[in-house]
């Protein structure tokens, strides 16, 4: 549990793009997820610092992969124009 055991390959396919995308987990936190507990503490190593990057966590959010996250949401709001 937390992060120990990271042998998974979890596929999730983007919701924009609609590629695959493979996530190294542990299937205890995916259990956890799962079963309620948000993404931000389910996927924690034993101190509590996150192992998966923010990219594949918004994954598991919204369904959207980091390539296109960037492409939704522009960190310089002068970037929509």
């Amino acid at each position: 549990m937390h992060g120990t055991n990271l042998s998974v390959i979890a596929l999730r396919r983007c919701a924009v793009c609609r590629k695959f995308v493979a996530v190294r987990l542990d299937p205890d936190d995916l259990d956890r997820h799962r079963s309620g507990v948000p993404v931000q503490d389910a996927f924690t190593n034993e101190n509590g610092v996150p192992y998966m990057s923010a990219g594949d966590r918004e994954l598991f959010i919204s369904g959207v992969c980091s390539d296109c996250w960037s492409l939704l949401c522009a960190p310089n709001p002068l970037d929509y124009s």
